[in-house]
């Protein structure tokens, strides 16, 4: 049954943001009203050539041409929560989010249109993975799991572990070597042939991941609630706890070109590692509220989105 706890848990896993009204809310903005960026929560952004694109509360999709320094937003065909946005070339992406919401725009992100898909159910729609052969994979809520091969004009539901699973996945990802999901209650499984079969793993812990990445040795990265960060170097039989000065969740991260890893968390929490996830600095955005998304950009800037906070951080030189 899905107990209350369980869909409590929903929301902790966009952004571990609790009693939040803005979350709630589903009332658009009045139209005519300027959508300011550091009044509104923002759930993930992508770089879409030089601008950024960012999603959050009542479908608002933000962008920035100026690297997150300044951001114009505007409402879209949903008033519902945008959890994840990705894109799949320079025009072309594709957002979700609550009450299974899917959007896609094919001009960069200045216009979107709502896709129907009637196996997303009213679920929460929580990441998107672009797999190397061009589709597209949305994860969520219950064990959702979608793909699209058309550039998410349309989408088939499959079923992922077993037709019994029903744990939330916050995100898949493709390896070098393989495909991974991970999610709530230490929710770990591989696939070998391309999302068709999964294998579960064993997790080093049984709380709930919201973020995984590969780095650029192959190694992998997978954190999420309290400031667990673990480290694995055989594609996720065997893991290992990396040490980290925070209690602080964090709720997504990204590899830069360079093989830098950034990780955005609970009170304004940004962890930068040079060393693929072996050790981490930590700093903290100016707003001290909860981070969702944070991408290191050109030199030492860090952009970061969240709970009514946006910005750029820089690392310090050492």
């Amino acid at each position: 049954m899905r107990s209350f706890k369980r869909t409590a848990l929903v929301l902790a896993t966009l952004l571990a943001v609790h009693a939040t009204a803005a979350w709630a809310a589903a009332d658009k903005p009045v139209a005519g009203v300027t959508i300011k960026a550091e009044k509104t929560t923002l759930l993930d952004f992508a770089t879409v050539g030089k601008t950024l694109v960012a999603v959050g509360e009542r479908g608002v999709v933000m962008r920035s041409e100026d690297g997150g320094r300044s951001w114009a937003g505007k409402t879209t065909a949903s008033s519902r929560t945008l959890t994840a946005v990705a894109f799949v070339n320079d025009k072309v992406g594709v957002a979700v989010g609550h009450g299974g919401t899917l959007l896609r725009t094919d001009d960069a992100g200045q216009n979107w249109a709502e896709v129907k898909v009637k196996e997303a159910g009213q679920d929460a729609l929580l990441g998107i993975t672009v797999l190397k052969n061009g589709n597209i994979v949305v994860c969520g809520a219950f064990g959702l799991y979608l793909v699209s091969a058309d550039q998410g004009k349309s989408w088939s539901r499959q079923t992922v572990i077993g037709d019994d699973f029903d744990r939330h996945i916050s995100k898949v990802i493709e390896t070098s070597k393989a495909m991974l999901l991970i999610g709530e209650t230490g929710t770990m499984a591989r696939s070998t042939d391309g999302g068709t079969q999964w294998t579960v793993l064993k997790s080093p812990y049984a709380g709930s991941y919201f973020g995984i990445l590969e780095m650029g040795s192959g190694a992998l990265l997978a954190f999420g609630m309290r400031g667990n960060v673990y480290r694995s170097t055989d594609q996720g039989d065997t893991w290992e706890k990396m040490p980290f000065d925070s209690k602080s969740t964090l709720n997504g991260g990204s590899v830069a070109a360079d093989g830098r890893v950034v990780l955005a968390g609970n009170n304004g929490l940004l962890a930068v590692s040079a060393n693929e996830g072996q050790s981490f600095t930590l700093l903290h955005a100016p707003q001290g509220t909860s981070l969702s998304q944070a991408r290191l950009l050109e030199g030492n800037d860090i952009a970061f989105v969240g709970f009514m906070a946006v910005g750029r951080q820089t690392v310090p030189s050492k």
